[in-house]
């Protein structure tokens, strides 16, 4: 797979990092990434730009939380466990979250690495004082505003589930890279971190299929 071609830089705003369009980000043999799974990655960025960015103008830590709360997220879906009947914010504990997990972290960091960005270890952790500011979008608020368009872009490039959580964890990476330089890489990479564990351990909302299907199997005694 070619390289590819590099980005212009970016310019600091006081709002946020702009994040640029027509972005393919870095994929390759190295991790294992599939040209689907790379063209997902660059719809990723662009759902994120596109949904939370004002002119493509991010909020860094919202940016990164979200992409990686849906790669958590899309991560707990293909373990196929019933949580259609779990109310969504639920704590949800689970064998393959900790034996998966570290696929999302893992992807980031080998990002990171092959785009020249060495990370401080004195400065990674998931305490709060590491993690830059909060987030503007709860988990529950992030998955509802993402998830179906993740499913779609899941769905229209053939990738199974776990597929599609590595190229949301991708796409996080690339955006841990284009705020590096406004947040440092080292808080990017533990907004990720953090939002992996988030996602992949919290019921998500009802999908809206699903919600106007339970809607309509009301019992015959009820007087609506």
């Amino acid at each position: 797979m070619p390289p590819p071609t590099p980005n212009p830089s970016i310019e600091r705003t006081r709002d946020g990092v702009p994040l640029m369009s027509n972005v393919r980000p870095l994929g390759g043999e190295s991790l294992n990434i599939s040209d689907a799974q790379n063209r997902a990655t660059g719809e990723f960025v662009d759902l994120v730009a596109n949904k939370i960015g004002s002119g493509r103008a991010i909020h860094p830590e919202t940016a990164i939380s979200s992409a990686a709360r849906l790669a958590g997220s899309l991560l707990l879906r293909s373990f196929n466990l019933s949580i259609g009947s779990v109310e969504p914010g639920t704590v949800l504990l689970s064998n393959e979250a900790n034996e998966k997990g570290p696929l999302l972290v893992g992807t980031v960091a080998a990002f990171l690495s092959k785009s020249g960005i060495s990370l401080d270890k004195s400065l990674l952790g998931g305490e709060q004082s590491k993690r830059g500011a909060e987030p503007n979008l709860t988990v529950l608020q992030t998955l509802s505003t993402f998830q179906e368009d993740a499913l779609q872009i899941s769905s229209k490039n053939g990738l199974s589930l776990e597929e599609a959580a590595q190229s949301a964890a991708l796409a996080t990476g690339f955006i841990v890279k284009e705020c590096a330089g406004n947040i440092g890489a080292e808080v990017g990479f533990n907004v990720a971190a953090y939002g992996f564990i988030e996602g992949c351990k919290t019921a998500p909302p009802v999908l809206s299929h699903l919600a106007s299907t339970s809607q309509k199997k009301k019992p015959w005694y009820k007087a609506w």
